[in-house]
């Protein structure tokens, strides 16, 4: 909670929380304590860790974390919905879809916000420290949420904030914009929307009705909030081992420190040393680092000493790879995702272990990431009807993560092989399973090959008669 503290003054000062819940007469569910963290989170995700200073270097390993975590959750997925123009602007979504999975473990949360722009709908992605969780139900869905828009202008700042809550099957909307400093109170006085070109054609209110949730997708960690227990939003990837980012960046600048202060140096006697046209002792400027320049004692030789002291990188490094291993553990990742493996130290099993334990991690992640596209889905199909952009009335969204994480694609493959050459399994299951087709996708594949075949073999037969 240190770090925390450090941050309160500035996040006090920038966003009244006081203010906003009596502008907006909210009863704010998501405590103060949480803001305060996920302006922490934001900045150590942005490699700015409270910790760092003069004598403390960092290797930025929480935003590493985030994105091996993000490759492993998002590698292989394929998602598409059935009705085309929907589908449309879904494939442009994702596209970005690894950069808003890091976005999540780093801060915590993210909202994908569908909107209309005059001709088209659009998706606006909200980061954590632009987004607040207002409300939620018992099961932990969102029911409320502000989302942040702000627009700076040399020291002046714009900022409009956005309520929408589910009340039944209605979603209420209310805009509020501020004026501020960007160095000062953001909120300093309200104005009329229409006053920034902006958002000159939003209403300060309205009403979407006929819906079951609210008009986007929210997503956040699937762990326990150790900040607030009772709070349906989770706590960044990195979190459990924040502690241990710390040691691990004090033990890096420890080797830092180590490979400097055992660099060959040659201490010599000025005397030795050649003069310039003034008579002073002259380095030469490429190995002005190499040589230390020295008066020695008169009753002494004048001669010089090499520094050249023997280097402790492997205990440095060691410790420092076990520190590694240690945040894999805390964060629940697989051994090897941070750390080098050393040989024959870990067993199979224990391999296996932290395989599945990682697994477990990712599909998390992909479960909450999968809830929060289908959710968006549904915000663009629900805008599309309220502006009259014909789409079907029923449609469907697939979804395919994949568990290569646990499974071996070769020897899976290898496997299929030898079930597919002993009749176990037919060509059409033998393409699903390492091809990715659906079955009348195989079906087809496999019919073409045949065809195909058949074609090779009788121009062949053809050849071999002529001659």
């Amino acid at each position: 909670m240190k770090i925390i503290e450090k941050l309160k003054g500035w996040w006090h000062k920038m966003f009244d929380y006081n203010k906003i819940a009596k502008d907006f007469n909210l009863d704010i569910q998501t405590s103060k304590d949480i803001l305060d963290a996920i302006q922490e989170w934001s900045k150590i995700f942005n490699q700015n860790e409270p910790w760092i200073n003069d004598n403390t270097s960092s290797l930025h390993v929480a935003r590493t974390m985030c994105e091996k975590v993000a490759k492993a959750v998002t590698i292989e997925y394929k998602s598409q919905c059935s009705e085309p123009y929907i589908n449309k602007i879904y494939q442009k979504f994702l596209r970005n879809k690894r950069k808003n999975v890091e976005s999540m473990l780093g801060k915590s949360l993210i909202y994908f916000k569908p909107y209309y722009d005059g001709r088209n709908i659009c998706i606006s992605v909200i980061q954590g420290d632009k987004f607040i969780p207002v409300k939620f139900n018992d099961d932990g869905d969102l029911l409320g949420c502000l989302t942040i828009d702000q627009i700076i202008d040399g020291s002046t700042i714009y900022t409009r904030l956005e309520y929408n809550e589910l009340v039944e099957d209605k979603m209420i909307i209310r805009n509020i914009a501020y004026k501020g400093k960007t160095n000062g109170v953001v909120f300093e006085r309200t104005i009329p929307l229409s006053s920034v070109e902006k958002w000159k054609d939003i209403q300060p209110e309205g009403e979407i009705s006929g819906v079951d949730r609210l008009i986007g997708g929210f997503a956040t960690m699937n762990n326990v909030n150790t900040i607030d227990n009772s709070s349906p939003c989770g706590v960044p990837i990195y979190h459990n081992a924040l502690d241990i980012l710390k040691e691990i960046d004090k033990q890096y600048s420890r080797t830092l420190w180590e490979f400097e202060g055992t660099e060959l140096a040659i201490d010599a006697d000025s005397s030795i040393l050649l003069t310039d046209a003034k008579g002073k002792s002259s380095i030469p400027q490429r190995k002005k680092r190499l040589f230390r320049k020295f008066d020695f004692d008169e009753t002494k030789d004048k001669t010089y000493n090499i520094f050249s002291p023997e280097i402790r990188d492997n205990s440095y490094f060691n410790g420092l790879n076990e520190l590694l291993r240690q945040a894999e553990n805390a964060c629940h990742l697989a051994y090897g995702t941070l750390s080098k493996l050393p040989e024959m130290v870990k067993t199979a099993t224990e391999i296996k272990t932290s395989k599945q334990d990682y697994y477990v991690t990712v599909s998390d992640i992909q479960e909450s990431m999968q809830n929060a596209f289908d959710d968006l889905i549904y915000g663009i199909y629900v805008l599309c009807k309220l502006y009259n952009i014909p789409v079907k009335n029923n449609y469907i969204v697939e979804h395919d993560w994949d568990d290569s994480i646990l499974i071996d694609k070769e020897m899976a493959r290898n496997q299929s092989l030898i079930e597919r050459n002993n009749k176990i399994t037919s060509d059409v299951q033998y393409v699903m399973d390492t091809k990715g087709y659906k079955e009348q996708e195989a079906i087809e594949y496999v019919k073409r090959q045949k065809e195909y075949r058949k074609i090779t073999e009788s121009e062949k037969e053809t050849e071999i008669d002529e001659e």
